[in-house]
């Protein structure tokens, strides 16, 4: 064989194999919408159920692949913040389908880790906030007697005890000059300190959590755009605000809100201002919602993914918010979009795709474009089961 023919004979291979992985990629696409296309019909119930089934009947190992507490029993998953936003999601669908098999196995969650010494929330606030918010809403549902104790325990301790800056803000290091704030503590910290309030009848909660809202708003919300940026004093961004807004974390501080807002009494100081910025938030995060009802990992930058973990929490929160007479019918509508956007990302056996990993302050906007989504990511299942249950309950 010539060189010649051999010249073209590789290139044909080339082209061949290049063709072969194009149709593979095709049919891999295709065969992926057809998937998806099996949720087209079905309630919001219906996944709720579809994603709650696979979490609790699954290795855990699929969630959490780091195991960060070593936790390696196959039913029960690693005490820390995505699982407690999991385990508070079940409580609802066990509400919303009166199926009470959700509520037991939160239940036999808490008691394993009860039991087996696994409780942590000294470390830092994402060890314990979550994980105890979803311990009092399953205490206010079967009332245990050492679960409202442990409760009194985190609540108290992230009370008297929590690293504050010095107007109070709550923040994650030690040394609080370095004002090192996150918007994500925002729910980590803010739904088990306001609901316990009325638990524990510890009402100057109201007002700290109230506190934390306008803090943070003053120090990380942009005051034209009114989304929020990430962090405050992380990384290179020493003495400024991380770039861009991220979903996941805006979705964070509008279901802390939410859930801030439910809590807080009608007469209380300050709830009203809550109410207005509350309000304000909801109309940005609306503005940016994309024609296939999702919203995208960098929230104003529309050539970035579309990510599926801040896109269910703002569908929870916009539902929540209809519901509750705070919000308009435009976000009922929008809410509705947005799961039928999500279905989209969900396949038949419960699968949920597109969710960025868990994701620190980032330095720039370039790393917020690139960091990796994976296919069942543990922080979106919570929220994904949340949408489900919020948007149910809009068709009743």
């Amino acid at each position: 064989m010539t060189g010649k023919q051999k010249t073209v004979v590789s290139t044909s291979c080339v082209f061949l194999f290049a063709y072969i992985l194009c149709t593979a990629e095709c049919l891999s696409d295709e065969r992926r919408q057809n998937i998806f296309h099996d949720n087209k019909d079905k309630t919001a119930l219906e996944i709720a159920q579809l994603v709650g089934n696979k979490y609790i009947t699954s290795d855990p190992r699929i969630y959490s692949p780091a195991d960060p507490l070593g936790l390696k029993d196959k039913v029960f998953r690693s005490w820390f913040y995505p699982t407690g936003v999991t385990l508070w999601s079940l409580c609802q669908l066990s509400d919303i389908s009166q199926d009470p098999s959700y509520l037991d196995f939160v239940c036999r969650s808490f008691d394993y880790y009860l039991d087996n010494n696994k409780v942590v929330y000294k470390i830092n606030m994402n060890r314990g906030g979550v994980m105890g918010h979803a311990l009092l809403e399953v205490n206010n549902r079967r009332p245990n007697p050492r679960y409202k104790e442990l409760v009194r325990k985190i609540s108290h301790y992230y009370e008297h005890e929590q690293t504050r800056l010095p107007d109070g803000s709550i923040c994650y290091k030690k040394n609080p000059e370095l004002r090192q704030t996150w918007i994500d503590s925002l729910f980590v910290w803010c739904p088990i300190q306001v609901k316990s309030a009325k638990l524990f009848d510890q009402p100057q909660r109201y007002e700290d959590v109230m506190r934390q809202f306008f803090n943070f708003t003053t120090r990380l919300q942009d005051p034209a755009i009114k989304l929020f940026y990430q962090g405050w004093g992380w990384g290179i961004n020493r003495t400024t605000h991380s770039p861009g807004f991220w979903s996941r974390g805006n979705g964070w501080v509008i279901v802390a809100m939410t859930e801030s807002l439910k809590a807080i009494p009608p007469d209380q100081p300050g709830r009203e201002k809550l109410l207005g910025l509350y309000q304000d938030f909801a109309k940005a995060i609306l503005k940016e919602q994309s024609p296939s009802g999702r919203w995208h990992q960098l929230m104003t930058r529309h050539n970035s993914y579309q990510e599926t973990s801040g896109t269910a929490m703002f569908i929870y929160s916009f539902a929540e918010g209809y519901k509750n007479g705070w919000l308009g019918k435009e976000y009922k509508e929008a809410a509705l979009k947005g799961f039928e956007g999500l279905k989209q990302k969900i396949d038949r056996e419960g699968n949920i795709y597109d969710t960025c990993i868990g994701c620190g302050t980032q330095n720039t906007l370039k790393d917020y474009y690139e960091r990796e989504k994976r296919t069942n990511e543990q922080h979106a299942i919570g929220p994904v089961i949340l949408a489900a249950c919020a948007v149910s309950s809009l068709d009743k």
